[in-house]
Parts: structure tokens; C-alpha cells; sequence
């Protein structure tokens, strides 16, 4: 058996007449009352949007060009050879 969540937070939205009595019949026929309908929507749509801007999508040639890219990394620039010389922060309990 699954622990119920608390629901402490409140979200108020303004809309047209249109726009509820849209929802509220899409919410009908999907057997939920509007509240319902609405969150588990906006839920799924905001599941959707975070997974899309965590993966990385790249094309055929976007793919070859990547692994061309790591067999064959770039010499280090002077300032990266520099900053590699600078003495390293003591980390406390070394």
C-alpha cells in the first residue's frame, strides 16, 4: 500500500468561460473532476518539458561529428595549461 501525500499548496488560475467548460467536459469524459483533470495534465506536460531539456538530441551527422570530436580532443589552450600549474586549494582534513 502506497503513502498518501500531504497536500499543503494551493494554485489559483484565472480563465475564460470557454476555456473551463472545455476542460471541464474533457474532464468529464476522462472520468475525473477538473482539479484532477488539471494536474495530472499539467503533470504530465511538465514531466515531458524536463525530460526533453535533460536528454541530448543529436542528428546522424550531429553523432559523427561528436565522436570525432572525443577520439580527437583539442590541445590544451595556454590558459588551460596555466591554470593547470596554480597550486590546488587544501581541502579541509588532508
Amino acid at each position: 500500500m502506497g503513502t498518501l501525500a500531504i497536500k499543503d499548496a494551493r494554485m489559483e488560475l484565472k480563465t475564460t468561460r470557454e476555456t473551463k467548460e472545455l476542460l471541464s467536459k474533457a474532464a468529464i469524459l476522462d472520468g475525473m473532476d477538473l482539479s484532477a483533470f488539471m494536474l495530472a495534465s499539467a503533470i504530465e506536460k511538465a514531466r515531458a518539458v524536463l525530460r526533453d531539456h535533460a536528454a541530448i538530441n543529436l542528428s546522424a551527422e550531429g553523432q559523427l561529428q561528436l565522436v570525432r570530436l572525443l577520439q580527437a580532443p583539442a590541445e590544451p589552450t595556454e590558459a588551460m595549461q596555466n591554470f593547470r600549474q596554480q597550486a590546488r586549494l587544501k581541502v579541509r582534513g588532508e
